[in-house]
């Protein structure tokens, strides 16, 4: 088929090169996602702005960024993709 990453059997093992090989994007994504949700809940509240405003800013900043952003990917193959 062309695809060249390992067949991992152990969940734990799947777990553990997940999260070495998507370990800095994670921490990268949460960090933005925290800080955009900071700020606009600073932004809100400075302007005195009504607090569902700020559900809906944080919410479209967290969807924008998902459809900007290319997904986590995974280095290994599952047992039941084979």
């Amino acid at each position: 088929m062309g695809d060249d990453r390992p067949v991992l059997e152990s969940r734990r093992r799947r777990l553990t090169a997940y999260l070495r090989h998507n370990g800095e994007r994670i921490c990268r994504d949460a960090a933005v996602l925290t800080t955009w949700a900071l700020l606009m809940t600073i932004w809100v509240q400075g302007y005195g702005l009504p607090r569902w405003l700020c559900y809906v800013v944080t919410f479209v900043g967290v969807v924008g960024y998902t459809h900007v952003t290319s997904p986590w990917s995974r280095p290994y193959v599952s047992p039941e993709e084979r």
